[in-house]
């Protein structure tokens, strides 16, 4: 067992570090080149699966959407665009009167609505047009509301020539008029992920040395009376912005539902006409912006997987009104989606790939594959699926993958190379000679036959068959070969079933051994009982042949005692075998049965250890060649006989 425990050592090993790797591969922060790009791709997508198909809480209770939606279009008054922002005002004003607790707006009112043309002799680059009377109702109902915060945004673009490149950073603010009347500005931007989807939101961004929280910040803020910066602070310690997944300044959005389920929606030509249900907006949060696909405000979310319920659209993207209202109902339930740290994530990682490298050389590759790393995979699958429905806990799915996936590709690469390629060679040495039994245990001894060579003690057979010569003289070749075979067939079986290993076919004769390679206590019992079955089976077999069929009588001898055991031979040819005087002397005692006119001849040190099973019959002691002492020999019929 000791080859057998170095292999799943080595397994383990290969477990350890495979674990190691992947989740440094995975890891977001490692600069592992485009591989670790791919991979963080991959988690990402997985990722996108797991929060697509959580369990929905329903829609808020806490937001509404005012919509410019394509119904809003169909409208005669609203068949043109830009509305005019006396239209805007108009909503305000009523969204105002039904009581809503805080008013967003999605859209970055920049500029004058005014026609008015510069004046000839003015600079255009310093002149400013005057207010429209669109302009003007805007003001005074931003002024009027009192609760409205406005969209600004930081733009970062990058700009680059044949010398030197760069980042140039600008910002679009809301007309000056329009930002004093408002209650506050709001930074709208919306990061995405290098696969171009919308799964964190920022605390806030900073331009010139101001930092401008972003809306669902602010529209939190003031629906709950609190202090922004407080508020800001409060998120990035609650949802782990510091993992790795997260730039310093982020959270991850825990979306409600599927595109166009997770909020109560106004079309915005009710909200004009006041034509809705108050008490909708009464106490809420409530965010105006564009729904409608012409105005192109659209992006891929995790939630996108999901389509829309009852369409056959199999893919839908997320107005940007509604991210932002998915990342305010985050910030107003508190319901932050947690990375798992990244020493946690390596020590599943490890977990998972150790036990791997353990199963795969335990049971090997194909049941490794199915007993192995099918449960782990299914394990991590649902672990990490129950990990983010059940706890909102973002347990990276990849790393584990990748970790029991590598260790069981290594594994097996290294069982190739290795174990399986010497287990080959071993099985087919040896599955000819001994019985499937002795084979395993072989297989999992592979120093029962180490070269180098080692003493045994076994009993040692040797069988030929009475008249052998003069049929070969007298028959066809043909003949010759399937009278043989016929015999040799009888005593290969029961050897094998006896736990006895044949070692070598000599014409008519049979050499094998019963205690080697793998050790028996009760070989000698096994050799007898193996000799009187086939005296047994040739018989029944010489009971259904014609009278000018060869007989086919075998002698055996059986001799126990000490053997050296090994692979014996050239460097381009090996052959396991044993040596010593016990395979002479049982040699010898083959032959002696036809002076003596025995089936069966063995000496004294096996007859003493038949233990009472077999009794034996002393034929006195006999001269043999080699030996310098006569030798007691014995004979045996079956055990009702003998008594």
């Amino acid at each position: 067992m000791r080859g057998r425990a170095v292999l799943v050592a080595v397994g383990v090993a290969i477990g350890l570090g495979a674990g190691l790797l992947s989740a440094w591969l995975c890891n977001p922060a490692t600069n592992a080149g485009l591989l670790g790009q791919s991979l963080y791709r991959a988690e990402l997508s997985l990722y996108d699966y797991r929060l697509a198909w959580s369990p929905s809480p329903g829609r808020s209770d806490e937001i509404v959407i005012v919509e410019m939606d394509e119904e809003s279009f169909s409208q005669p008054e609203l068949n043109i665009w830009p509305w005019p922002r006396r239209f805007h005002a108009q909503v305000l004003r009523n969204l105002a009167a039904a009581g809503a607790s805080v008013i967003g707006v999605d859209m970055i009112l920049a500029g004058t609505s005014s026609n008015v043309q510069c004046p000839p002799g003015q600079d255009p680059f310093f002149w400013t047009p005057p207010l429209s009377p669109d302009d003007e109702a805007l003001v005074s109902a931003l002024k009027d509301a009192g609760n409205i915060v406005l969209a600004m945004e930081v733009v970062q673009e990058e700009v680059g020539g044949d010398e030197a490149s760069g980042e140039l950073i600008a910002a679009n603010f809301p007309l000056p008029e329009f930002e004093e009347a408002a209650l506050a500005l709001s930074s709208v931007n919306l990061p995405k992920d290098l696969d171009g989807v919308a799964r964190r939101y920022l605390t806030s961004v900073t331009h010139q040395d101001v930092v401008w929280p972003s809306t669902a910040i602010r529209l939190v803020s003031v629906h709950q009376d609190l202090d922004p910066e407080a508020l800001e602070r409060e998120v990035l310690a609650a949802a782990r912005s510091d993992h790795p997944a997260l730039p310093s300044d982020d959270f991850l959005i825990n979306y409600r539902a599927s595109v166009g389920r997770g909020f109560g929606r106004i079309p915005y030509y009710r909200a004009l006409s006041g034509d809705f249900d108050h008490a909708r907006v009464a106490g809420k949060i409530v965010l105006l912006g564009a729904t409608a696909r012409s105005l192109q405000d659209l992006h891929d979310t995790p939630v996108s997987l999901r389509g829309i319920p009852g369409s056959s659209q199999n893919f839908a993207p997320m107005p940007g009104v509604e991210i932002i209202a998915s990342a305010t109902d985050t910030v107003l339930r508190r319901a932050w989606i947690l990375p798992v740290e990244v020493w946690l994530t390596t020590l599943l990682t490890v977990l998972a790939s150790v036990p791997m490298g353990a199963l795969v050389i335990w049971l090997r590759p194909l049941k490794g594959l199915l007993l192995g790393w099918l449960p782990l995979i299914v394990l991590a699958v649902v672990a990490t699926f129950e990990a983010m429905w059940l706890r909102s806990l973002w347990l990276p799915l990849m790393p584990l993958l990748l970790g029991v996936t590598l260790t069981y590709v290594l594994d097996t690469v290294y069982l190739e190379l290795t174990a399986e390629r010497a287990e080959r060679r071993v099985r087919r040495a040896w599955a000819m000679r001994v019985s499937p039994e002795v084979l395993r245990v072989i297989l999992a001894n592979r120093e029962l036959t180490k070269v180098a060579g080692r003493t045994v003690t076994g009993t040692v057979f040797f069988s030929d068959l009475q008249g052998f010569t003069t049929f070969c003289s007298n028959s066809s070749p043909e003949e010759v070969v399937r009278q043989i075979n016929r015999y040799l067939t009888i005593a290969t079986e029961v050897i094998l079933a006896h736990g006895g290993t044949v070692h070598k076919f000599i014409g008519d004769g049979v050499m094998a051994v019963f205690g080697d390679p793998v050790p028996q206590e009760d070989h000698a019992v096994r050799a007898v009982a193996a000799s009187l079955e086939i005296q047994e089976r040739m018989e029944k077999l010489r009971a259904g042949m014609t009278e000018c069929d060869w007989p086919m009588i075998v002698r055996i001898g059986l001799h126990t005692g000490e053997l050296v055991a090994g692979d014996i031979g050239s460097e381009s040819m090996l052959e396991y075998t044993v040596m010593g005087e016990t395979v002479s002397v049982a040699s010898r005692l083959e032959g002696a049965n036809k002076e003596l006119g025995t089936s069966i001849l063995m000496s004294d040190a096996t007859a003493n250890l038949l233990g009472g099973i077999y009794s034996p019959r002393s034929l006195g002691k006999i001269e043999v060649r080699g030996l310098s002492e006569p030798l007691e020999v014995f004979t045996v019929g079956a055990p009702e006989e003998d008594t």
